[in-house]
């Protein structure tokens, strides 16, 4: 976003009685304000700052975490598309990862590395969840995901959990607000360390839950259905060599847990450092055999055979499904229309250094509008609404208006 002022053009001519004389074009001079830094101008300069975490409540809330050097608080919201900000909850944790509720706009939880945060009022104030599933905050294990569901007259809230400990691991715990006293369940993932967690879309029949997670030699994504073991409805698919840093889950919105449906088909990103990652395509089969994890390789044309992805969002159904992937190295998206087959990078990524953030509106398909968040110098928030092959500034950006001039 350029911080200038704008150029007007206006043609005037004259019409009298008498013979029309030629009138000079006039250029004429208009002011635009410029933005304000910090919690005055709502964010929109947010100097130091780098957007993580990006997540939508069912209304379009956004939400995000954020460091900008003007305030200490850390989770903002923005009820316009992302065009302006505000800090939120007084919150000044540091945040592990975002949920919002399927049903209900006023439900947002958040994690930091050992606890676990609840909001009944869209963000305006928090309270604290059961305390350190699975040990969280002692012997090196820490909570990387988040996951949120409505059951019943309350909600299900699911966590994963990593031991960075060598051949020490975390789990996948569960706290059903609808039990009396609730604690934190384990669901006995077995030695794994998660780094995605997700309720199916379908979750309150086929009760499923999907987790990209690692023995410390390859990564694997499970599930659980209906009740029954991890990886053992669906056999696990195996990506093979490779570790993830951190993960995403996506579906597509024809996707139906039911093995034999033809249906069971989700995707899911990886960056495992070093560019070694991927966006890989999950097909179910079941057990015994191993589901199917199909490499995209989204940065071949680019001569990249594979690519660390921070973020992933799909809209559509699978098969001509639309897919954004924000890489992690830099601030590049790529996308796809026909469920993964092609990828395109943007012609102008969002700006920043690196740790791209996606999210699509819920009428992406129909209007393109999707967002991204970035992180390093000259982040920002930004927005495209051509299906995310051009991104713009709109909010925190990581500059700030100096005294003599602009900074850009």
């Amino acid at each position: 976003m350029a911080l200038a002022l704008i150029l007007l053009l206006s043609l005037l001519g004259s019409t009298t009685s008498t013979p029309a004389t030629a009138t000079p074009d006039v250029v004429e001079w208009s002011t635009v304000d410029i933005p304000t830094d910090g919690k005055s101008g709502n964010w929109v300069l947010a100097d130091g700052s780098d957007a993580q975490h990006l997540a939508m409540a069912i209304d379009g809330t956004l939400y995000a975490c954020a460091n900008p050097s003007g305030t200490s608080y850390t989770l903002f919201k923005s009820t316009d598309d992302g065009f302006s900000w505000e800090y939120t909850g007084k919150v000044k944790d540091a945040i592990v990862d975002i949920a919002t509720s399927p049903d209900d706009a006023d439900i947002i939880c958040y994690v930091t590395s050992s606890g676990v945060y609840r909001s009944t009022d869209a963000g305006s104030s928090f309270t604290p969840v059961a305390s350190n599933p699975g040990g969280a905050g002692s012997d090196n294990i820490e909570i990387t995901a988040i996951a949120v569901f409505p059951l019943d007259d309350n909600y299900l809230i699911a966590v994963g959990t990593r031991d960075t400990d060598s051949l020490e691991y975390g789990g996948v715990y569960i706290l059903d607000e609808n039990q009396p006293f609730a604690s934190w369940i384990d669901t006995d993932l077995g030695s794994y360390d998660v780094h995605a967690l997700a309720f199916s879309p379908n979750f309150a029949s086929d009760q499923q839950m999907v987790a990209v997670v690692t023995d410390e030699v390859d990564t694997l994504v499970t599930t659980t259905i209906d009740g029954d073991g991890w990886g053992q409805t669906a056999g696990n698919a195996v990506i093979s060599g490779i570790t993830p840093d951190s993960a995403a889950i996506a579906f597509p919105s024809d996707y139906d847990s039911d093995v034999t449906s033809g249906d069971y088909i989700h995707f899911v990103a990886i960056n495992a450092g070093g560019d070694n990652g991927d966006v890989y395509m999950i097909e179910g089969v079941e057990t015994p055999n191993l589901s199917v994890a199909t490499d995209f390789n989204i940065g071949s044309g680019y001569g990249q055979s594979d690519v660390d992805v921070t973020s992933l969002a799909v809209s559509g159904e699978g098969a001509t499904a639309h897919l954004l992937a924000g890489a992690t190295n830099n601030t590049q998206v790529y996308h796809s229309t026909d469920g993964g087959t092609n990828w395109e990078a943007s012609s102008k990524p969002p700006t920043g250094e690196s740790k791209t953030y996606v999210l699509t509106a819920a009428d992406f398909v129909q209007n393109g509008r999707a967002y991204a968040a970035t992180s390093g110098n000259n982040s920002a928030f930004s927005y495209t609404d051509d299906g995310g092959i051009t991104y713009n500034q709109v909010a925190t950006l990581d500059n700030q208006l100096a005294q003599s001039g602009t900074r850009l």
